[in-house]
């Protein structure tokens, strides 16, 4: 007898998305059968009309760790429930930021006092802690970034220290993961537009071009072909003519390179920068209409290999001009409620299917950070991590449904289609109907393999 039969629902497989039954059994996936052929439970779930989707893994969030002001785990895990996320990877800018051993274990004893879905953990490559990578790597966070610019309390990596890393990180089987924009030509344009008094909306877009992405992505590129055994990736790519540089690299040969974009570069553009302000300004920022729509051919040819959410959320007094000087409203936008529906409203307008949005969102982040098998897809032996969704409920974002620290969003006001109702981590209901159902702790720390 399973623990837990979910009977009738439409479940999204690598092949194809049909109706199905789910018998899971010690929070694990048991069996996969056609429906009413499982047999009994001791609990059970009509599932009909409803779409059930592997639990996303959302491989890019801050989670507040140090800074409780502008996040909490607990408040994030909430949300991450709420959006059909049920792994999350949590960043290493925290306060301090977690690039060595110790840093991560005080990091770990508050997540699991706090959270309530599962989570990994990053490390960091940074100047003066390459004797960390090996402790780090033993401790499971095998997963390291660097910033090639400057960022608020994170050390921004040079060049040598970056190769040389990404040579021990090859060694260690872990992955190298960059925010990739160049440092000096957008502090050149900062400095000049200051001097002339430039201090709106328009001048924080004009003093980060495309081609100030575009060129660090390039020389990153370069790196990853000098040390092809590193896995070597991008986050938060904005730009099309950066995916573009990716496809053209492997197609001559450099074949250890992923990149994530983000639901705030696939649902926003200038004009909603422009609109609102502060509360969707992020770092790369949002990009012109045209270059969305350019970016979106790529998630749906196969060149984008995750979406990610960047969770960088703020103090209200943070996300505000101060004497109309938008040059200090702290960069960073929520994401973690609302990156299923964007992606799904969105992408299904442009005949993004099923299947490639659980392997943008699931799968893909799953093998690529080293938990696949235990979570990233519905199958034998995976852990039941589910999405039961409503593909036709339309519906309102409202500040108040939002469960972060700080109620905001880009996105409130919007209108969705496709509605989660109930998330299951390990087969244990975590969220149904707008009501967190487990404690904090319940969540599961997760090493990268």
């Amino acid at each position: 007898m399973f623990d837990l039969l979910i009977k009738n629902g439409t479940v999204v497989l690598s092949q194809g998305a049909a109706r199905h039954d789910i018998g899971i059994l010690g929070g694990k996936i048991a069996a996969l059968g056609w429906p009413g052929s499982l047999g009994a439970a001791a609990a059970e779930i009509d599932a009909a009309g409803l779409v059930i989707l592997p639990g996303l893994i959302d491989a890019h969030v801050h989670g507040g760790h140090g800074d409780p002001d502008r996040e909490t785990f607990h408040n994030a895990s909430m949300a991450a429930a709420a959006g059909g996320i049920t792994t999350i990877l949590e960043q290493p800018l925290s306060n301090p930021s977690t690039v060595t051993v110790s840093r991560l274990k005080d990091k770990l004893q508050s997540a699991q006092e706090q959270f309530v879905v599962d989570f990994s953990l990053w490390g960091g490559l940074v100047p003066g802690h390459l004797a960390d990578l090996a402790p780090m790597a033993e401790f499971g966070a095998k997963a390291y970034k660097s910033f090639m610019c400057r960022c608020s309390n994170y050390p921004m990596t040079d060049d040598g220290t970056l190769l040389a890393g990404m040579k021990e990180i090859a060694e260690l089987g872990g992955l190298v993961a960059v925010h990739a924009e160049n440092d000096t030509l957008m502090q050149q344009l900062i400095d000049q537009f200051k001097a002339e008094g430039r201090n709106d909306v328009q001048a924080y877009l004009d003093s980060h071009p495309e081609y100030t992405e575009l060129e660090a992505i390039n020389r990153f590129i370069f790196f990853a072909s000098l040390v092809p055994e590193c896995k070597a990736h991008i986050v938060h790519m904005s730009i099309p003519d950066g995916a573009e540089a990716i496809k053209a690299a492997r197609a001559r040969g450099v074949s250890n390179l992923s990149f994530e974009t983000c639901p705030q570069y696939l649902g926003l553009s200038e004009d909603d920068l422009l609109a609102q302000g502060g509360v969707a300004k992020c770092d790369p920022p949002v990009r012109s209409r045209e270059s969305v729509e350019k970016l979106w051919q790529y998630v749906l040819d196969g060149t984008v290999d995750i979406i990610a959410g960047d969770h960088s959320p703020h103090a209200p007094e943070r996300k505000q001009a101060t004497n109309g000087d938008f040059w200090t409203v702290s960069e960073g936008v929520t994401s973690l409620q609302t990156l299923l529906p964007v992606v799904l409203t969105e992408g299904r307008r442009r005949g993004l299917t099923w299947e490639r949005l659980a392997e943008l969102c699931s799968t893909n982040p799953a093998r690529l950070f080293g938990l696949y098998g235990r979570k990233g897809a519905i199958g034998v032996g995976f852990d039941a991590d589910l999405v039961l969704l409503d593909p036709e409920a339309e519906w309102e974002l409202r500040d108040e449904d939002l469960f972060y620290l700080h109620k905001n969003s880009p996105y409130t006001g919007r209108t969705f289609k496709g509605k989660v109702k109930q998330t299951l981590v390990r087969g244990t209901t975590v969220y149904r109907e707008h009501e967190i159902t487990v404690e904090p702790g319940f969540g599961r720390f997760y090493p990268q393999e």
